[in-house]
C-alpha cells in the first residue's frame, strides 16, 4: 500500500468514528455540554470542520512553498474563533460542512504529487511537519476530539 493508499485509508477511518457517534445525535444531544468544558457536542463537531478547513490550507501552503508563520497567530484563540462563527449554525449545518470539508481534503490527497510528500514547514500548532504530517494530523486530531462527545 503506497503513502497515498495509506493516508486515504487513516482519514476515512477518523471521519468514519465520527460520524459513527455524530449520526446517533438528535439536535438535542448536538446541544448538549461535551466533555470539552467551553463546548458543546455540536462545537466540537464544528472545530472539527473548522480544523478540517484549516489544515487543508495549510497544505495549500506548503505544496506552494509558502511560509505558514503568521504573526500574533494564537491557536486557541483561532478555534474558539472559528468555533464562534458557526454557533448559530444548526447541527444539520454543521455536519454538512464537515462533511464537504473532508471530501475536500480527500480530493486534495488526490492531487498530491510523488515528489510533494515529504515538503515541509512549520505548523501553526507550534511544531514542524510535511504534507504528508498535515494529512495524519487530520485523522489524530479527530480521535483525539472524539473523547470530548457526550450522549
Amino acid at each position: 500500500m503506497n503513502q497515498r493508499q495509506k493516508l486515504r485509508q487513516r482519514l476515512l477511518a477518523s471521519h468514519k468514528a465520527v460520524l459513527a457517534i455524530v449520526d446517533s445525535w438528535d439536535a438535542s444531544t448536538a446541544a448538549r455540554p461535551s466533555n470539552n468544558p467551553e463546548w458543546r457536542n455540536q462545537d466540537v463537531l464544528a472545530h472539527l470542520a473548522a480544523a478540517e478547513i484549516g489544515h487543508y490550507q495549510v497544505i495549500q501552503r506548503l505544496l506552494a512553498g509558502e511560509s505558514l508563520d503568521i504573526p500574533g497567530f494564537d491557536l486557541d484563540r483561532h478555534n474558539d474563533e472559528q468555533v464562534a462563527l458557526r454557533a448559530s449554525h444548526s447541527f444539520e449545518e454543521v455536519r454538512r460542512e464537515y462533511c464537504q470539508n473532508r471530501a475536500a481534503t480527500l480530493a486534495l490527497l488526490e492531487r498530491v504529487g510523488d515528489d510533494d510528500w515529504q515538503k515541509s514547514g512549520h505548523h501553526p500548532g507550534g511544531f514542524d511537519t510535511t504534507v504528508a504530517g498535515v494529512f495524519r494530523v487530520i485523522a489524530i486530531h479527530e480521535k483525539r476530539h472524539l473523547r470530548e462527545f457526550t450522549t
